[in-house]
């Protein structure tokens, strides 16, 4: 794949320079830097040392004009226009324009001019970590732009091999030195200052001071909640052609309010680097990127190349794939809880109509709808797309797109079922929509592309999440969380390859894409918070092959992964502390010596995380329930898709109902999950509608709850009139063990009021 010129945002900061060599290891070119600096102050020539914004690092900022020379690539600069008007974790362009001018705003002039100077350019690159604010906010104006966002060590510290200091080894093992020029943290003192942040001795008392205030997680021994600031001053050809020095008697100390110091530059200048270390360091091969597979998905790989059994248990008769009917046509169906609004299967059935002209009449229908719940779109927390074919779905996002205009617009799947769809109709939408005003949602869109999972570039979040609505009363309250459906893109360079010999491109084969695109659900929702998922549906992609059991095959790997995720023990994380040899008296008075804080912190989150998992009878199943469902296409040429919806700080109970569904997970509030499936039968159509009617009735029993079906079917099932049904059609359908299915039944009941 081609590389992309790219723009590097820089603050002379260790993160921002830093990703610039992640930005040539994958490929790609950079044609300038640019870097926005704090205004003259009113009526003076001075300009401000520290401009203390929420969005720029500032301070060292007088350097900055060195980097030029240094790396050898032309920079642009601008003052910083504005404040902080926009103070939200997630950044919206319109919030801003109405309540005046953002700082954030200052980057498109910046950008503009860069991109007049040096038209090839259509990436921006920044060295965001773990902090949305920022993120979201160059996301804003580089999308704006059109140029790509790439953010290559977001989320650092959660990858492999998942210690807070990584990002910190792999820049001393490559020689970048960035020197720490501000403290701004309790356990921080002016003796930090000027040294190497990537040392082994500055990271050793970095996680001592932050251990002292409790601080040890999170990234603080990165900085990244304002303990500290740097500045790089050398690094690695190719990138580094020169280094910056400054001499001691140039640098002064300047002590802040609450604890804080800095180093203010009065003079620094250029030095050429020791003889022969560009000569003999001409590529990155030092430079370390994240294995594309945490340990336990390298596991998961392993697993599945390594089981060539696969036992088809199905019966003879199942071996040839059934002929599937178009669904006869469907009714919109809306159910209300106090919660949430399910609003169902709606389609514009004209066949004069193209799919874009269909999904602006389905819009029109859907905001009339919803404004007699006194909702809008922008209250949507999760859809489904049913295409006819994939070939349409640029067209459909199009006008999908503008349904949202806040940040973190709903997490979606999309999928396209063929022929089978209604006659006539060229999609189908379904929505979930948020009711309760007084809770607040939480939401990740990442549109950058980085080595953690893929970039949503578009009208669709990672990740939605809603709190439980009696519940709400703590911090983190316990939540729904929907996340987007799942494809085996490789999060760098947003393809389907892996890399093969000689550092080539091959395609993934499908074990690989199962492993993947569920570590990216897995990833997702780690990053929300999730420890328990409430059921797990693989899309899989259909054949030109007639012979069922090669579905059956997959829909078998699928399932074994699945199952592998949620049957793997919890391994020891005793260990022995690394050497300390850089003791100070604190240590010594408080008995920290042996410590294990001061070993390299892991950062596993734990998922499913048992402990919040209450099983009800001895024989219930520790796995939750799991469908495989045919369809014809899914986006990107992709083979298998991973859709699931997950819980939030919150405890769950497992339980065995004895009814039509075999397994139940009930909430803290009363909300449950089930999976009711039906067998593939001649009569499989007829005992769907049976158990939808016996499911119902069952429902109908809890007063004070409303229920709602997600079927999946590879029958035409008339649905009965009143019932709150999400109608998808497949191919084929299958359950645990690659057993064949007529139909599979997703329950959801939560409170009515």
């Amino acid at each position: 794949m081609a590389g992309l010129k790219v723009i590097a945002l820089i603050s002379g900061g260790k993160d921002s320079l830093f990703s610039i060599l992640h930005c040539l290891a994958n490929g790609h070119e950079v044609v300038a830097l640019a870097n926005l600096y704090p205004a003259a102050k009113p009526d003076s020539h001075e300009t401000i040392d520290d401009l203390d914004s929420y969005m720029y690092q500032t301070v060292g900022h007088a350097v900055i004009p060195l980097y030029e020379e240094a790396l050898g690539i032309p920079l642009y600069r601008q003052e910083i226009l504005g404040t902080a008007v926009n103070a939200d974790k997630n950044y919206s362009f319109q919030d801003s324009t109405t309540k005046g001018q953002d700082e954030t705003e200052s980057l498109v002039p910046l950008l503009r001019r860069v991109m007049e100077a040096h038209p090839e350019a259509n990436a921006v690159s920044t060295g965001a970590i773990l902090s949305d604010y920022q993120r979201t906010r160059v996301e804003s104006v580089s999308i704006r732009l059109g140029l790509t966002p790439l953010s290559y060590l977001w989320q650092y510290p959660y990858l492999p091999p998942n210690v807070q200091s990584s990002l910190l080894d792999d820049m001393e093992a490559v020689g970048q030195d960035a020197r720490i020029i501000k403290v701004a943290s309790g356990g921080m003192d002016e003796s930090f200052l000027w040294e190497n942040v990537a040392s082994a001795k500055t990271k050793r008392r970095l996680a001592r001071a932050m251990q002292r205030f409790g601080g040890n997680e999170g990234g603080a021994i990165l900085g990244e909640g304002g303990e500290f600031e740097t500045l790089a001053v050398d690094g690695p050809a190719p990138l580094w052609k020169k280094r910056i020095s400054v001499d001691e008697a140039e640098r002064l100390v300047v002590v802040g309010e609450g604890g804080s110091a800095s180093v203010k530059i009065r003079n620094a200048r250029m030095a050429e680097k020791p003889a022969g270390e560009i000569q003999e360091n001409t590529t990155l091969e030092s430079l370390r990127t994240p294995d594309l597979l945490d340990t336990e998905f390298s596991s998961l790989l392993e697993s599945l190349r390594a089981d060539h059994t696969l036992s088809v248990e199905a019966a003879s008769a199942d071996s040839q794939r059934v002929h599937v009917v178009p669904v006869s046509q469907v009714d919109t169906r809306q159910t209300l809880s106090k919660s949430n609004c399910f609003l169902s299967n709606l389609t514009c059935c004209d066949p004069s109509l193209s799919a874009g002209e269909q999904m602006s009449n389905i819009s029109e229908h859907l905001r009339l709808e919803l404004a007699r719940i006194d909702r809008s779109p922008d209250d949507i927390v999760f859809s489904t797309i049913l295409l006819r074919s994939m070939s349409e779905f640029a067209h459909v996002n199009q006008i999908y797109s503008k349904l949202f205009s806040k940040p973190n617009p709903p997490a979606r799947v999309t999928v396209a079922c063929g022929d089978i769809l209604p006659s006539g109709a060229e999609l189908m939408l379904s929505v979930v929509v948020h009711r309760d005003e007084s809770l607040s949602r939480r939401g990740l869109h990442v549109q950058s592309r980085s080595y953690w999972a893929p970039a949503n570039i578009g009208p669709y979040s990672q990740s939605i999440a809603t709190p439980l609505n009696n519940l709400q009363n703590t911090s983190t309250p316990p939540s729904i969380v929907y996340v987007a459906g799942q494809i085996p893109l490789r999060p760098a360079s947003m393809d389907l390859t892996v890399k093969g010999p000689e550092n080539s491109e091959i395609p993934m084969d499908f074990n690989m894409q199962t492993t993947l695109s569920l570590q990216h659900l897995w990833r997702i929702g780690q990053t929300m918070g999730v420890n328990w998922w409430t059921n797990g549906v693989a899309y899989l992609a259909g054949l030109s092959d007639t012979d069922a059991t090669k579905y059956q095959q997959r829909a078998i790997i699928a399932w074994n992964a699945w199952k592998h995720m949620h049957s793997r023990v919890e391994n020891d994380d005793s260990g022995d502390s690394e050497d300390d040899q850089d003791i100070d008296v604190w240590d010594q008075t408080h008995g920290r010596l042996n410590d294990r804080s001061f070993a390299p912190q892991e950062t596993v989150r734990t998922l499913p995380d048992m402990q919040r998992i209450k099983f009800e009878q001895e024989n219930v199943d520790s796995c939750p329930p799991f469908l495989a469902v045919e369809v014809d296409e899914l986006p990107r040429g992709s083979a298998i898709e991973w859709a699931s919806l997950g819980v939030a700080q919150c405890n769950v109970s497992l339980t065995v109902t004895g009814s039509g569904s075999d397994y139940q997970c009930v909430l803290e509030n009363g909300s449950s999950f089930a999976l009711a499936t039906v067998p593939l039968s001649s009569d499989g159509a007829d005992m769907t509608v049976k158990t939808l009617r016996d499911l119902s009735a069952e429902s109908s029993q809890a007063e004070k709850y409303v229920t709602h079906f997600t079927l999946y079917t590879s029958k035409p099932v008339p649905i009965p009139t009143g019932f709150s049904v999400q109608l998808i059609p497949c191919r084929s359908v299958w359950g645990r063990n690659g057993q064949r299915l007529a139909a599979g039944i997703v329950i959801r009941r939560e409170p009515l009021f």
